[in-house]
């Protein structure tokens, strides 16, 4: 009888863990990256080579990272005139930070003198 209800008690245990775990694998599963694009034309290249030496500290807390940066070809319409650069983020709650808050919105006027910039913050698909 005790075994009968320690099996009882194991599985009890772990219908309950499995519910709990549920919801967090749901919430992985709906997880919107988000992305930071810029179209960059580098209007004062020493200006803006100190400004591009500092951004990347300014990503590491938010555990972003560059994935694209470089001049595009065009395939249809008309391309930008200097480059193109992509961030990805965890979330469009942590690009939103990131770009609101310093230590990378001391930068943007940096940014701004240094070069002609378009910036946009899109969410992604889920991943």
């Amino acid at each position: 009888m005790q075994q009968t209800a320690k099996l009882m008690l194991a599985l009890v245990a772990g219908f309950a863990l499995g519910a709990g775990a549920i919801p967090a694998l749901q919430a992985q599963a709906t997880k919107k990256p988000a992305y930071v694009i810029a179209e960059v034309e580098v209007t004062d290249a020493p200006a803006f080579q100190a400004y591009g030496a500092k951004v990347p500290d300014t990503l590491k807390p938010y555990n972003a990272r560059i994935v694209v940066r470089g001049k595009p070809e065009s395939k249809e319409g008309a391309a930008p005139q200097g480059s193109i650069v992509m961030v990805a983020f965890d979330s469009l709650a942590d690009a939103e930070k990131w770009y609101g808050t310093p230590p990378y919105s001391d930068l943007i006027p940096v940014r701004q003198k240094a070069a002609k910039s378009i910036v946009y913050i899109v969410e992604g698909l889920p991943q």
